[in-house]
This record gives structure tokens, sequence and C-alpha cells, in this order.
């Protein structure tokens, strides 16, 4: 891979000799020994990497998050992981300390002072197999119950956190409220190409979905906490139908719990298969808000889904379905990738929101089975 910036070409061989000696000089874990880039993302450059020391061998994940990334996002990021650490949370990934105990590296990717700095942050490698993908997210049925209930004791594990200073970030709720202008100048000024073409039949549609969602009040009254934000199959590991491991947390934000239900149902739960590509598997719904459901009364912290979250679930789903859709335009008119690949994703999410306006009774009837009253 090459990493491209005007007339400034970084090959992966830069790449190693970059982290080798930001290792070595920042950090106490060794001598690098193995690079591997991870493929699975779209935002941050990952590598396993393996690390020598006293004799002995460690595997480690390397994060270099993407240009523009705060300092105050990253931070925020690692504060939720220690916080988890520290509240008994095993699933998710330790942040690895520096030599003078701080969890990242400022670094200037591209030799561009006037650019904003890339970070760096070193994490201790989880167990399990990635079995998942953005486009083959169906676990199995047990796969998919234990996720749930994961997610239910994430939820329930780090409810009562506030945060950390100096992150101030949009809701999902108000970030969808800005989406209008920021499609508007995608259309304004998109070249030609098969996505395009698509993006622009689909407009009027897609201004339209953004006017179905709960009334604010509505919103600000559903409990919140530090949502993972991004609670996809492909996020997680798995060992014999059990979480090994949560990771990604580079999404999280506090904001609304029921965002984040709706969102891991849509990931968990829509089909991609042909002929029946975009459609939620009720099925599958019914096995994972169950799980969770189950499993949030157990805890006596946040708990399960209340019925004003139960009640707005499916407008939950569908503002997922938004955040998905604008991250597919905005990835597309800011790197340039694969039109046919991004286009078969917006046409996922177009196939997704058709079905939701056809079949919202029917979902809302399956939600309400799991009421906790």
């Amino acid at each position: 891979m090459n990493t491209k910036n005007k007339d400034i070409i970084i090959t992966q061989e830069d790449v190693l000799r970059s982290n080798r000696n930001i290792l070595s000089e920042h950090y106490d874990v060794g001598q690098l020994v193995r690079q591997e880039r991870i493929d699975r993302g779209y935002v941050n450059d990952s590598y396993k990497i393996e690390m020598l020391r006293a004799g002995k061998k460690t595997r480690y994940l390397l994060r270099r998050y993407r240009q523009g990334t705060s300092e105050a996002k990253v931070r925020f990021e690692h504060a939720l992981l220690q916080e988890l650490q520290i509240r008994g949370f095993e699933l998710s990934p330790r942040c690895i300390q520096r030599k003078d105990g701080t969890t990242c590296v400022e670094i200037d990717r591209n030799l561009k002072k006037k650019d904003p700095p890339n970070y760096i942050a070193v994490f201790s490698f989880l167990p399990g197999e990635d079995k998942c993908s953005w486009d083959h997210p169906l676990c199995s049925d047990e796969e998919l119950k234990n996720s749930a209930q994961r997610l239910a004791l994430y939820h329930n594990t780090i409810f009562g956190w506030q945060g950390t200073e100096g992150l101030r970030e949009l809701s999902n709720f108000d970030e969808i409220n800005l989406m209008a202008s920021k499609w508007q100048a995608f259309a304004r000024n998109t070249a030609e190409s098969p996505f395009a073409e698509f993006f622009l039949e689909q407009f009027n549609d897609l201004l339209g979905m953004l006017k179905n969602i709960p009334p604010q009040e509505k919103y600000n009254a559903m409990p919140r906490l530090a949502v993972h934000g991004d609670y996809h199959p492909g996020n997680l590991k798995f060992k014999d139908g059990k979480v090994t491991g949560v990771f990604d947390f580079g999404w999280s934000k506090i904001d609304a719990r029921c965002f984040d239900v709706g969102l891991a149902i849509l990931y968990f739960c829509t089909s991609w298969e042909a002929g029946t590509d975009g459609n939620l598997l009720l099925d599958r719904v019914e096995h994972f808000l169950g799980a969770y459901q189950e499993s949030g009364k157990k805890v006596n912290t946040i708990g399960p889904l209340n019925q004003l979250e139960l009640e707005y679930l499916p407008h939950m789903i569908h503002m997922g379905n938004l955040i998905v859709i604008d991250w597919i335009l905005s990835h597309f008119y800011s790197t340039g990738p694969d039109p046919q690949k991004y286009l078969k994703y917006l046409e996922h999410s177009v196939s997704l929101n058709l079905w939701l306006e056809r079949n919202g009774s029917v979902l809302a009837s399956c939600i309400q089975q799991h009421s906790i009253n």
C-alpha cells in the first residue's frame, strides 16, 4: 500500500521503519520483529506487531489514527478503555502506556507542518478469531446472542462514567441535523461515476430520510452513556460461539444508549445476500433484543431498555442507517475509493430504508414483545 499526499509517497517500508523507531523511542515493549497490516478497517491503519523482549515474543496492535483525528477524541477513547479495565470489563483491549506514562504518540506522517498531526497508539492484542466483515456480518445464532449479552454487559459496566474534559462532540441526533447541507455539497461537486449516478438518483429520497427521526426532547430523555458507536460483528472476536474481544472504540462518545442498540441491530441483523439485501431479519432481531433485555435484567445499573427506548428503537435503527449513509458519502468524497464497492454499500443502505418504510409496524410489534413491563 502507498499513502499519497501530493508529491509525497509513503511506502510500507517507510511505515515499518517509522513504527520501529517510535516503538523503540517511546515504548518499553522490546524489539519489533514482525509487522502485518490489518486490512479489515476503513478509517485507521492498524498493524499486528510482534515484539521480542527478554527472549519472549508478545503480540500487540499498533494503530495509526486517520489524519485529522483530534487529540481530545483519542484521549477520550483511551480514557474509556482505561475505565473499562478499572471496572473489570475484560473483553476490551488495554492501552499500552509509553515510557512517560501517556498512551499516544503525536507524529507528522506527511511531513507537512500545516497539516493536523497523526497519532499512534499501541494496544494489547485480543484473543479469538476475526470472523466477520462489513458486508458479511451474519454470525451464528449463538454468536449473535452472546454479542447482545456482551453489549448489555458493556453498557451496564460503563454506565455512570461521565467521560473526559475537553471533548464536546455532537450527539448522533445533532449530526443528522447537519447532514442535509453536507449531502447537498457532495451533490453539487460530484464527478461522474456509477456511485455518483445512483447518489443523484436517490438524492431527494435521501434528504427525505433525514426527517424521520424522533423529537429531540424524546431523544434527550433517553439514558446516556459512553456508547461504543460501532458495535459490529467485524469489531468483535469469537471463540467457540462466544465473544472473546470487543475492539475499535474510535467512534465512542457520550450519547443515547438506545442508539447503540439500534445501530448494533442494524449491523447484526441486516441481510447482505442477493435477493434479501437490505432486509432486516426479524428472527435475528428477536434473538438479539431478547438476549440484550434478559442480560440487562440481571444487573441493577442501567438495566434493560425501558419503554421509551423500546418505543423509539425503530427510529434508532433508522438513525443508525443515516449515520452509515453519511459515512459512506463522506468517505467516498474525501478519499475517492472504488466507486463500485461504495455503490454496493449505498444501495444496501437505501434498500434497508425501503424495508423499514414497508415493515415499520411489524418491526415495532416485534420490539414491543421485549418490554420489561
